[in-house]
């Protein structure tokens, strides 16, 4: 009964990895609440008005917002070959899942018959 128990749970490795997705997704979301946060900090404090006019402080949050919204422009005007990347990207990874599909469920026997 226990060896059953212990074989079951050594053989869980998720379906085709989907634990690992799950991870790295929730990773993505983490690092995202972490940089919108920071930003809006950064504009709270550059609307704020407790740095004094012209200040290093002052300087500084202006060229950190003025920088984020430039980059988010730039980003978005090159979202066509960013889709592009990411559609070979998903069409790899599809032939990939399938080949590990294919070799685990077949036993991964090579074919090598005589016609």
């Amino acid at each position: 009964m226990e060896q059953r128990k212990l074989r079951s749970i050594m053989n869980k490795k998720g379906v085709l990895g989907l634990t690992t997705v799950r991870d790295v997704m929730i990773l993505f979301l983490i690092i995202a609440v972490i940089g919108v946060s920071i930003i809006l900090a950064l504009v709270s404090l550059r609307d704020a008005g407790i740095f004094t006019a012209g200040s290093q402080e002052q300087n500084q949050t202006n060229n950190i917002v003025n920088n984020i919204s430039t980059a988010t422009a730039d980003f978005f005007s090159n979202t066509g070959t960013i889709f592009s990347i990411l559609v070979v990207v998903v069409i790899i990874l599809a032939i990939a899942i399938i080949i590990a599909v294919v070799t685990r469920f077949g036993g991964g026997a090579s074919a090598t018959g005589s016609l």
